[in-house]
Parts: structure tokens; C-alpha cells; sequence
């Protein structure tokens, strides 16, 4: 047990998450700026556990790349946008716990609103529309890695408790 409370309290810390390397403009700094931050692949690849439990894989695909380019393109000021990140590591977490009982609808509008504040973190980090475009692009190929993970039950089903418990971690610790 000692083990896992410790290697929450590090995947926790703002350090392990954070993003380097900011003020890409290119589509292969975009690419490669999801892969920088753990927020990133735990909330992507989550959501895509999540959707292949639920069923619902391709209007998630759809949700979460419409919500990331609306993030990323639009003008818009989101307030606490840090602690939103963290919270949608621990929501695509227990997401992926309770699949069976989690409407799908309901599971795609959260999918939506954590992606619009991804994408609008990825859209305040790097600059240009091809950078952009590379994010999206990787956090869908998460996403897809995601989908992947959830056809072996036994990632299916620890998977998403880690992922919230990294979540919580990083709510608290962040």
C-alpha cells in the first residue's frame, strides 16, 4: 500500500504533469505537446476506456475533437483552468468505473467539457493553427490508445481506478 500511496504523491505533483517546451508553432511541436503532460494522457487515454465500456467510441472520438478544436480556436477566457485539468483526470477515472451506470449522454458531455478546457489549455500554450492541429491530433490518438487498453478486461477494470486515484492526487497536491 505504501507503494501506491507514494507513486500517487508523485505522478500528483505539478511537476510530473506539467508542460514543457511551450510556444511550439508547428504541427510537430503540436504533436508532441499532449505527450508532455501527464493531464493529457491520463484524461485522453480515460475518456477512451470510458467510451469503449459505454459503447460509444466513435461519438466520443467526434465529442472530444470537436470540444478540443472549439477550445483551441476559440477566443475564450476559462477560469482555473489548472484545477479544471486536474478534475478531468479524476472524472474520466470514475468515468471509467462506473461505465455500466453512467448515461451515455451524460458521459459525453462531460467528455465535451473537459476537452474544450483541454484544448483550450493546448490552444494557450502553443501558438499557431498547425500546432493546434498536432495537439488535437495526438490527444486523439490518447484517445485511441484508450479504446485499445479497454479491450483487455483487466486494464478495463484497473485502469480507471488509477486514473482517478492520479486525479485525486493531483487536485489535492496540484
Amino acid at each position: 500500500m505504501k507503494r501506491w500511496i507514494t507513486l500517487i504523491v508523485l505522478m500528483s505533483a505539478g511537476s510530473a504533469w506539467a508542460h514543457p517546451g511551450h510556444g511550439g508553432t508547428g504541427f510537430l511541436q503540436g504533436l508532441a505537446h499532449p505527450l508532455l503532460g501527464l493531464d493529457h494522457w491520463l484524461a485522453m487515454t480515460g475518456l477512451g476506456i470510458w467510451s469503449r465500456a459505454a459503447g460509444v467510441p466513435r461519438k466520443a472520438l467526434a465529442t472530444v475533437c470537436a470540444g478540443l478544436a472549439l477550445g483551441a480556436f476559440a477566443p475564450m477566457a476559462l477560469p482555473a483552468v489548472e484545477p479544471l485539468l486536474a478534475a478531468s483526470v479524476l472524472v474520466a477515472g470514475l468515468m471509467g468505473l462506473g461505465a455500466a451506470h453512467l448515461p451515455a449522454r451524460l458521459g459525453l458531455v462531460l467528455a465535451a467539457a473537459f476537452s474544450l478546457v483541454h484544448g483550450h489549455a493546448h490552444g494557450q500554450e502553443i501558438v499557431g493553427a498547425g500546432a493546434a492541429a498536432g495537439a488535437i491530433c495526438m490527444s486523439m490518438g490518447l484517445m485511441a490508445l484508450g479504446l485499445l487498453a479497454a479491450r483487455s478486461a483487466r486494464l478495463r477494470q484497473r485502469a480507471p481506478a488509477l486514473v482517478a486515484l492520479v486525479g485525486t492526487g493531483m487536485l489535492a497536491f496540484g
